[in-house]
Formats: structure tokens, C-alpha cells, sequence
């Protein structure tokens, strides 16, 4: 009799079973709150951008003046230098065999030019300018002028290649700091023009510049001189008032892209720079913020 019931029991504990998690899924579940809500418009109008921190300097990319092997790195990212601080060395070993040579090559050329100069002295001397023809007299004085040009040639050469090895120790051109080091010892520093890797990104930092980019529908709002406010993506919590720099008046293509969904990439944008102060802030050269500039109304007529 008890087996009778077993089925149409399981059936219906199964039944109500179901009919639970369908009503357990079915409830709406918690809103969790959000941590940092949007950034809200410190102005009345605005105009709303991305912007890229840059060092105040701009972002420098460090070059080599001739392809070498990377010899030695004397810094690496974060590092503060001063302006003529030695940043990597390049191989100047062909360089220093090259001065060697000129070194005995000015050698011999002193050697002839004191042998020219030692014959041309004994025609001066002779009492009877009748006894060497006007023409050998003026061959041992032109070859007495050309030892002395193979001199100041010798000489160049020194200078040309000591200078080539004065540059193969590339310096810091202004006071600021490395950002990122993309060069390791014994790769090839290239100059060629079509790659776009920095071998080092330099530049100064004591303060930042903020470059914005405007859409150029919005160009026409933006008012010289107005402050604007940029907000940490992420946490807007974190913002920084910015000072107005200048207008760059040259509408380009949108190159600086942030990844938004909703973001068109045939776009022209007008760029704007302003200055912020680097404070203590978890900011950081590259980053891009979110920034409203104070600008007229959007419904403003001329």
C-alpha cells in the first residue's frame, strides 16, 4: 500500500519544490549602492571633454642621433634628473677606433708638414733664388701649404669623432622626470622614423597640463579663459580645478581614443590645454579624466 503513495509523494514534493524556486527567482534582488556615482556638472553650462594628463613640458620622446647598441642605462621610471644628466650610453667602441686612427693619421700629416716645411725653408734661404726654378719653388710651397690643410683636416676628423662620442651619452635636455624606460642594454637603439616606440618618455612633472578635446559641435561654446574641473575616472571623488593654458586653433581628426561605447571615432575635436597641480593626488601622466568647462548655453544665439 505504502508504495502506492511513494510516486504521487515525490511528484508532489517535486511540484511545490519547483513552484519555490520559481518564486525565488522571481524576486527583485537588492539594488547595490553605487560607491562613486557619475560626476555631476559644477557648472550651469558646460561643456563636457576627455582629457590626458601630460607633464607640463609635454611628453618628451628621448632619441638617439645615430643607430647603436644600447651600452649602458643610467636611470629607470620615476627617476628625478637634472637637465644634463647622462639617461643611457650608446657602444662607442667603432667610435673609439675611428679616433685612434685619426690620432695616427694627424701624426703623419704633422710628420710631412714639418718635411715640406723643412725643404720649402731651405729654397727660402738660398742666397741665388736662380738656382731652383720658379716651378719646384712653388711646388714645395704648395705642398707645404697642403700638408698643413691635412692637418687641420687630422684635426676635424679628431673633433668630428670625439663629438660622435660625446653624443653616444644621451642626456637629459631639461630637468624633469623619466616616465618610461623602453630600452634594455645590448638592444638596438633605432632612429628609425617608422617606429613609434619611445625609447624613453621624459618630461617635467612639477606640474601637469591637461590636454582636452572638444568635440568640434561643441567648439563654439568654449569662452577663452573659463575654468574647467577634471575627475578621476573610477573614483569621482577625486577632482582638480584647472587652470586655462591656451586654445590650440587647429581642428584635428579625434586620434585620443577612451573606449567608450558611445564614442565616434570620425570626429574632429578642438584641443584645449589647461594646468593642474600634481599635489599628492593618485594622478598620473597618461590618464585620462573626465573634464566640464564652463562654456555658454547651448541654445546661445549670435
Amino acid at each position: 500500500m505504502s508504495r502506492k503513495f511513494v510516486l504521487p509523494g515525490l511528484a508532489i514534493v517535486g511540484l511545490f519544490f519547483a513552484l519555490f524556486m520559481v518564486f525565488y527567482g522571481m524576486r527583485t534582488p537588492p539594488v547595490p549602492p553605487i560607491e562613486f556615482p557619475p560626476p555631476k556638472p559644477p557648472y550651469k553650462h558646460y561643456v563636457a571633454g576627455s582629457g590626458t594628463v601630460e607633464a607640463a613640458s609635454e611628453d618628451i620622446a628621448i632619441g638617439v642621433p645615430f643607430n647603436e647598441i644600447t651600452w649602458k642605462i643610467f636611470v629607470k621610471a620615476g627617476d628625478q634628473v637634472e637637465v644634463g644628466d647622462p639617461l643611457f650610453e650608446l657602444d662607442t667602441r667603432a667610435f673609439r677606433a675611428e679616433l685612434a686612427e685619426a690620432y695616427k693619421k694627424r701624426d703623419v700629416s704633422i710628420a710631412n708638414y714639418e718635411n715640406e716645411k723643412t725643404t720649402f725653408g731651405l729654397y727660402q734661404k738660398l742666397k741665388d733664388k736662380r738656382a731652383v726654378s720658379e716651378n719646384e719653388y712653388n711646388k714645395r710651397f704648395y705642398a707645404t701649404e697642403i700638408a698643413l690643410q691635412e692637418i687641420y683636416e687630422a684635426e676635424a676628423s679628431i673633433e668630428r669623432i670625439e663629438t660622435n662620442i660625446q653624443r653616444s651619452i644621451i642626456r637629459a635636455p631639461i630637468s624633469g622626470e623619466v616616465l618610461k624606460v623602453n630600452i634594455r642594454v645590448g638592444e638596438s637603439a633605432n632612429i628609425n622614423p617608422f617606429n613609434n616606440v619611445s625609447l624613453i618618455v621624459f618630461g617635467d612633472t612639477k606640474h601637469y597640463h591637461v590636454r582636452v578635446e572638444v568635440d568640434e559641435d561643441d567648439a563654439w561654446r568654449i569662452v577663452k579663459g573659463e575654468p574647467a574641473m577634471a575627475y578621476v575616472r573610477g573614483n569621482s571623488s577625486i577632482s582638480v580645478p584647472l587652470r586655462f593654458l591656451y586654445i590650440e586653433p587647429y581642428v584635428i581628426p579625434k586620434t585620443s581614443l577612451t573606449g567608450d561605447n558611445t564614442e565616434r571615432v570620425d570626429t574632429r575635436v578642438l584641443q584645449i590645454v589647461y594646468e593642474m597641480d600634481r599635489d599628492s593626488l593618485p594622478i598620473y601622466v597618461g590618464q585620462i579624466m573626465d573634464v566640464y568647462i564652463k562654456g555658454l548655453p547651448s541654445d546661445e544665439k549670435f
